[in-house]
């Protein structure tokens, strides 16, 4: 048997190789375990059913469900079918639901039962409507042998997947990856960071529509270890706990929160616990000791290893992307003795293009470049690729895949940074997002927004300063933690944010000019508005990966902007 050369070959022999070892778990309350042996047979029964309802290589599947095992295995299954999966997020837009499913030329989708309605709404009769329930029913009572599946079959060049981008600054395009990209990087992901298969486990908790997880738990199932798939991002904590996983992906907000959980707890211990606490946690972020190290293994003992405990117990890889990780959160986790190493990438690469990792790590880099993947410099600043990962074209989209590919194959990435001697990545901001404020200076709004989140009040912030006459921001609050501040402070939770009591701005005051001590006389932020509403993906403020819609943000508050700028600077 030759060497495997996609995805779907490497993963159905680590299912075949290994039948009776636990390879996907969940909980829905209760636990499910299914061993390699049952995974493979629903995989295949699946597989047998799409292809015997008239698919044939090529065809595009959608997939319209939320997170899940279930997910995982029908995905699986459509591959080795020869489809292209589309992967739509769960919490897509109607109208844009209905464009990527007319653009993307699908002839069948998968939904949950509970979506029927909206898919029904559509008006798309054409369309093959495949029920996960059923498909599960159908495949629980099939008592036979496993339908027999050829993987090998599927080819390095051929498609495999079309994803659309969160569009925040437009209309999402279509990604097209063939089988190549996608094992490119499983295989670079798997010599980056090793695992074995009876002595790791893993949880999945981000959306495995977004290619970033989907590759991470395709890694996991070809490294043969068991792989716990949650079903709700906000109990992730109870999902680490009951599987104790060693290995962990998330985005920097969710290890924001897991924090702020445990500062929670802190502040509400009473007398020496409490202040023991506080010691432990601005121990934890400090970038320096601000007690002396010989104090850390007492800390330990007392507080940070609660916290490990909290979180399984057992973690020793948490792998984090998706956003720009504040500095202090990485040094939290780290002197916790969680070690958390971030990344790099964009889904038009497959996706990752550099990541830190437990042999390479630098502090406030990307890492270096993922196997296969060579990275360069423009003379602009710009970021470029060339990887096997690259995608294959914008689907539909001529136009726009000339303009992110070079005239010599690389991929432009809208990205801006550079490369230090040893070959770390680092990035300053977008190509597109620069602004030129009416004084003739250029200002990265990215790095900015990205230290004024560092504050665990500010989730989201958005820097104005194009044609303005200085910098100013717009910051949107956590709720959870302005609740926090409020009952401390004695407010009531319900604050009227375009009225905030002096305490608060005060405090977001102090922050700003804490966050304009880094920064060059003309891109201090002098003046700010708060968010009167979260930012939500329903309200337009956010795309469905989690990404702020800069644009949209500005409009909604041009008015109060305005009447800041007349205003004029604080100083």
């Amino acid at each position: 048997m030759s060497e495997p050369t996609t995805v779907p070959d490497l993963v159905w022999r680590t299912l075949v190789e290994a039948p009776d070892r636990v390879r996907l778990q969940w909980r829905d309350p209760s636990i499910h375990r299914r061993t390699g042996r049952e995974v493979a047979h629903i995989v295949a029964c699946w597989t047998r059913t799409l292809v015997s309802g008239g698919l044939r290589p090529g065809d595009r599947v959608g997939i319209l469900a939320p997170s899940s095992a279930r997910w995982l295995m029908f995905d699986l299954a459509a591959l080795l079918a020869g489809a292209v999966t589309v992967p739509l997020f769960a919490n897509v837009s109607r109208e844009n639901l209905a464009w990527q499913i007319q653009d993307s030329g699908m002839g069948s989708i998968l939904v949950e039962a509970s979506q029927l309605d909206l898919l029904r709404s559509l008006d798309l009769p054409e369309l093959r409507i495949l029920i996960l329930e059923d498909l599960v029913a159908s495949a629980e009572a099939s008592e036979g042998p496993t339908p027999s599946v050829d993987p090998e079959r599927i080819q390095p060049g051929d498609f495999a997947t079309l994803i659309y981008t969160s569009g925040s600054t437009g209309r999402p395009k279509g990604v097209l990856l063939d089988h190549r990209a996608l094992f490119s990087q499983v295989r670079g992901a798997q010599m980056r960071y090793p695992a074995h298969p009876t002595e790791d486990s893993a949880v999945s908790c981000l959306p495995l529509s977004h290619v970033f997880e989907r590759i991470v738990a395709y890694f996991h199932l070809a490294n043969g270890y068991a792989l716990a798939v949650s079903n709700d991002v906000q109990k992730v904590g109870d999902d680490l706990a009951t599987f104790r996983p060693t290995i962990l992906t998330a985005v920097p907000r969710l290890l924001e929160k897991m924090l702020l959980r445990v500062r929670s707890q802190v502040e509400s211990a009473r007398g020496v616990r409490r202040l023991l606490g506080r010691l432990a946690l601005s121990q934890a972020a400090a970038s320096r000791h601000f007690l002396s190290p010989a104090l850390d293994p007492f800390l330990d003992r007392l507080v940070w290893s609660k916290v490990r405990s909290g979180l399984g117990g057992r973690l020793r890889l948490v792998v984090c992307g998706g956003a720009p990780l504040p500095a202090s959160l990485e040094t939290s986790f780290n002197r916790i003795g969680i070690p958390v190493y971030n990344g790099y990438g964009m889904t038009e690469n497959g996706p990752v293009i550099a990541a830190n990792t437990p042999e390479h790590h630098r502090a406030g880099s990307v890492g270096r470049p993922f196997p296969e993947v060579q990275v360069r410099v423009e003379a602009d600043g710009e970021l470029q690729v060339l990887s096997p990962s690259i995608l294959r074209e914008y689907w539909n989209r001529p136009e726009e895949t000339a303009k992110v590919r070079t005239a010599d194959g690389w991929l432009s990435t809208g990205d801006l940074g550079w490369i230090d001697a040893d070959g770390y990545v680092y990035i300053t901001g977008r190509k597109k997002d620069l602004c030129k404020t009416a004084g003739g200076k250029y200002v990265a709004p990215t790095p900015i927004e990205d230290a004024l989140t560092g504050h665990s009040l500010v989730e989201h912030a958005v820097v104005c300063a194009d044609d303005r006459k200085f910098v100013s921001a717009i910051l949107s609050l956590d709720r959870l933690t302005l609740a926090d501040w409020c009952h401390r402070n004695e407010f009531p939770s319900s604050l009227d944010l375009s009225a905030p009591p002096p305490g608060l701005v005060s405090e977001l005051d102090a922050w700003v000019a804490r966050v304009n001590e880094g920064l060059d006389e003309w891109e201090k932020v002098r003046r700010w508005i708060l968010a009167t509403a979260p930012l939500t993906i329903e309200g337009g403020g956010l795309t469905p990966t989690l990404k702020v819609r800069r644009q949209a943000i500005l409009d909604k508050y041009r008015q109060e902007l305005d009447a800041l700028y007349e205003a004029g600077s604080r100083g």
